[in-house]
């Protein structure tokens, strides 16, 4: 493709941006419009087409990180710092969503808060949603980081933030970086026992779900809980 001055000048994803709104613009065209230029044999189209190529789609793109990013032709250290905190401040935008949706009626609802975060994310995270009398979420908490395949629970931590909340229903997200969403025999076995020993307190688990690339799983859906 070489230099982006080839490119007819309508075409080039500044000025189409300009002139028919950034919704015109393909994937490829958004992060070449982030980025601003390439190098000298290397457009900033074809730098954006490397990124996508290496992510197999704009799907994985949440996986990016900064050591994979340097590897790219046309990529800095300040471009690629840029880009992560494009991709961080979606994240943090769909996180927030959780402020806009009230009241828990479903598993979907759940899924739908952290789908884009947990689905490609690498390590485990545990989520612990507090609840008020009518469902709707008035606090969230990551409870317990973890590596590729396991994440330490200690659920005393748990049941201690839940009793000063004061609250009596909450809900379980983790996520498995395996991309498989079914739960491990451990994961059944952590559930009950936070489920039987959070009865003793009057607090109560109304699910867990488990969130990863090919689907989410939830415990209550599968009378689990």
């Amino acid at each position: 493709m070489g230099n982006i001055k080839s490119i007819p000048i309508l075409e080039r994803p500044r000025e189409k941006a300009f002139r028919y709104g950034v919704t015109s613009l393909s994937n490829h065209e958004l992060i070449a419009l982030i980025l601003g230029s390439g190098t000298k044999n290397h457009s900033v189209l074809e730098v954006a087409s490397d990124i996508l190529n290496l992510t197999s789609g704009l799907g994985n793109i949440s996986r990016l990180d900064y050591e994979m990013l340097t590897t790219i032709k046309g990529i800095s250290k300040v471009r690629a710092i840029l880009l992560l905190a494009v991709l961080e401040l979606f994240n943090r935008l769909k996180t927030s969503e959780v402020n806009k949706l009230p009241i828990i009626r479903s598993s979907q609802d759940i899924y739908q808060m952290y789908n884009l975060k947990y689905r490609n994310y690498e390590n485990e995270e545990v989520v612990v949603l507090m609840l008020k009398s009518d469902n709707s979420i008035f606090k969230e908490e990551i409870i317990a980081k973890g590596g590729i395949n396991s994440v330490d629970f200690d659920y005393r931590l748990l049941l201690g933030k839940l009793l000063k909340q004061n609250t009596h229903k909450f809900i379980l997200v983790h996520n498995h970086p395996s991309h498989n969403a079914l739960p491990s025999k451990m994961d059944i076995m952590v559930t009950n026992e936070i489920k039987e020993k959070a009865k003793f307190f009057n607090l109560y688990l109304l699910d867990h779900i488990i969130i990863s690339s090919s689907g989410f799983y939830s415990f209550k859906d599968h009378a689990l809980l």
